[in-house]
């Protein structure tokens, strides 16, 4: 019985790793207390995002058309997605810059 376990523990180990950012994660909020939520103080909302600052996220130059800026916006949010182990406040970042640069 104990190698049996032993072998599903060997199998179960790569699935493991790939979801360990996200088991980490809830780790952390499952060892948080409610008082410590309390006594962070709220965010305050960050200054607008400028369009230089946006061409800057998206690693383009002034003058970009809006293929390049959609292109540059779907492989950076690929690799920054929080889905893949990106943070939500990069993948906030990318949108908010392709948002500000179309102008939509």
């Amino acid at each position: 019985m104990l190698g049996v376990l032993l072998a599903f523990i060997v199998r179960l180990m790569p699935v493991l790793m790939n979801y360990a950012p996200q088991l980490h994660r809830l780790w952390r909020i499952f060892k948080e207390s409610p008082d410590d939520r309390r006594r962070q103080p709220p965010r305050a909302p960050g200054p607008d995002m400028t369009r230089e600052q946006a061409l800057q996220i998206l690693g383009l130059k002034p003058g970009a058309t809006e293929q390049e800026i959609v292109a540059a916006h779907r492989i950076l949010i690929a690799k920054m997605h929080p889905d893949r182990g990106g943070s939500d406040y990069l993948a906030a970042q990318i949108n908010l810059a392709k948002k500000i640069l179309l102008g939509r």
